[in-house]
C-alpha cells in the first residue's frame, strides 16, 4: 500500500470520527456501564474507551483510572486500529514501543488487550481496552465477550448520529409546529380579550354568561397549549446549541490540558456583548478542535495559542467567527499557496509530534459543507492566524 493510500484510509477514518460530532466530555456517564461491564468480564483492574482523532487519543469513558487526553502517538491503541483484531500485549514493559511510556514506567501498567471500534463502513474510529497491573491469562470465551461490548459501544455511537440526522429533520417540523403557534396565538387572544369584555357588560340571558365562560376556558386552555409548545421547542434545542460562553468553555475543557503539557499559554476569549445570541453546536467540536490541536503542534513551549469567539452581525444576516492565533513555526509561502488544493500539512511538530496532515484537509470540507470561509494567514517562525466565519441566522 503506498502512502497515498494509506492517507486516504486514514482521511476516512478520522472523517467519520468527526461525522459522529461528539462532545468527549460528556460520554463518561453514558458508557459507564458498559466500561465496567468491559473490567468484569476480563477481570482487569482498568478499562477504557478511547477514540483516536488526527493528532490525540480521548479517553471518552472509564473505568477505575482516569485518563482524558494523551498525544496519539503516545498511545497504546493506535497499534490496535491498524487492524480489525483484538491486540494483546502481555508484557508492556518489555515491548520496545511502550516499555518506556509513562503508563508503564510511573503507573506500572503491564497486561493491555484491545479491540478495535469499527463503525459499519469499515473504519476503526477507537478501541475498548482492559488494562492490568498484573500478567493475565484471557480466555477466548471472554475475548468473545468483549468484542461483544465493543460492538454495542459502536452501535451506540453511530445511533447517536443517526438520531442527530432524524433532530434535524425534527428541527425543521418543530419550526412549521412553532409557527403555527405564534400564527394561533394572536387570534386566541383576541377571543380571550372580547370574552373578558363581554364580561363586564349587562347581559339580559343568563345563556350569555354560560357561553362566555365556556369562550373564556377554551382561550386560555389554547393559550396555555401554545406556551407549552413554545417552551417544549427551547428545550428540545437548548442541548445542540451553544452560546459564546459555552462555547468557551468546551474548548477549554478540551484543550487546556494539551496545551499546557506543551507548556503553550492557551487563552479562549469571547465577546461578552453578543452572549445572548445561541448557534448551533452542529460540527463546531471537530471544526474547532482540528484548528486548535494543529496549533498546539506547531507552537513551540512557552508559545502561545488565543483564541477569538465572537457574533458578526451585519446587515441581513448573523455569523460566528472563529480565530485561532499562535506564534509557532508558521507555514512555509508555498505550502500555503497549495493548502487549500491540497489540504495536507505533514511536518512534524515543535516536539517532533508524528501528525498525520489531514486535520486541515478535514476543516476545509466540514467548513464548506455549512457554508462558512477559511482563511488563513501565516508567515514562518513567526506564527498563523486561522479565521473561520460561520452563518448562523439573520437578525
Amino acid at each position: 500500500m503506498d502512502k497515498g493510500e494509506r492517507n486516504n484510509i486514514e482521511y476516512q477514518r478520522i472523517k467519520k470520527l468527526s461525522e459522529l460530532d461528539l462532545d468527549y466530555r460528556n460520554l463518561q456517564e453514558e458508557f459507564q456501564s458498559l466500561v465496567e461491564l468491559a473490567a468484569h468480564i476480563a477481570g482487569t483492574n482498568i478499562s477504557l474507551i478511547n477514540l483516536i482523532d488526527n493528532h490525540s487519543q480521548w479517553t471518552v469513558s472509564s473505568y477505575s483510572f482516569e485518563l482524558f487526553e494523551i498525544d496519539r502517538e503516545e498511545s497504546i491503541c493506535q497499534y490496535t486500529i491498524q487492524s480489525e483484531n483484538a491486540m494483546e500485549v502481555q508484557h508492556l514493559d518489555k515491548d520496545t514501543r511502550f516499555k518506556d511510556k509513562p503508563y508503564v514506567k510511573e503507573d506500572g501498567f503491564k497486561y493491555y488487550l484491545g479491540f478495535p471500534l469499527m463503525v459499519e463502513t469499515g473504519e476503526s474510529i477507537g478501541a475498548l481496552c482492559v488494562i492490568d497491573y498484573q500478567e493475565k491469562n484471557i480466555s477466548e470465551e471472554k475475548k468473545k465477550l468483549l468484542r461483544l461490548v465493543a460492538d454495542e459501544i459502536v452501535k451506540k455511537l453511530e445511533n447517536k448520529m443517526k438520531l442527530d440526522v432524524l433532530q434535524d429533520q425534527l428541527d425543521r417540523a418543530i419550526v412549521q409546529r412553532n409557527q403555527i403557534a405564534h400564527d394561533v396565538r394572536g387570534p386566541i387572544g383576541g377571543i380571550l380579550g372580547l370574552a373578558l369584555s363581554a364580561e363586564n357588560e349587562t347581559l339580559e340571558q343568563s345563556e350569555y354568561d354560560l357561553y362566555l365562560e365556556m369562550i373564556k376556558s377554551s382561550a386560555a386552555k389554547l393559550l396555555d397549549l401554545t406556551d407549552d409548545i413554545l417552551e417544549r421547542q427551547k428545550e428540545q434545542l437548548k442541548e445542540d446549541y451553544f452560546t459564546l460562553s459555552e462555547f468557551k468553555k468546551h474548548l477549554e475543557d478540551l484543550y487546556a490540558l494539551p496545551a499546557l503539557n506543551k507548556k503553550i499559554d492557551f487563552a479562549v476569549v469571547f465577546n461578552k456583548e453578543k452572549n445572548h445570541y445561541s448557534f448551533p453546536r452542529k460540527k463546531l467540536l471537530p471544526i474547532a478542535g482540528n484548528i486548535i490541536a494543529n496549533a498546539i503542534k506547531f507552537t513551540e513551549p512557552e508559545g502561545r495559542i488565543a483564541v477569538n469567539l465572537d457574533i458578526i452581525a451585519a446587515k441581513d444576516n448573523v455569523s460566528l467567527l472563529i480565530e485561532v492565533k499562535d506564534n509557532g513555526k508558521g507555514i512555509p509561502k508555498e505550502k500555503l499557496q497549495n493548502l487549500r488544493k491540497t489540504g495536507v500539512l505533514s511536518e512534524r511538530g515543535t516536539n517532533d509530534e508524528k501528525g498525520y496532515g489531514l486535520g486541515l484537509q478535514l476543516v476545509i470540507e466540514m467548513v464548506d459543507s455549512i457554508k462558512g470561509m477559511l482563511t488563513i494567514q501565516s508567515e514562518e517562525n513567526k506564527g498563523t492566524t486561522v479565521k473561520i466565519t460561520i452563518p448562523i441566522g439573520s437578525h
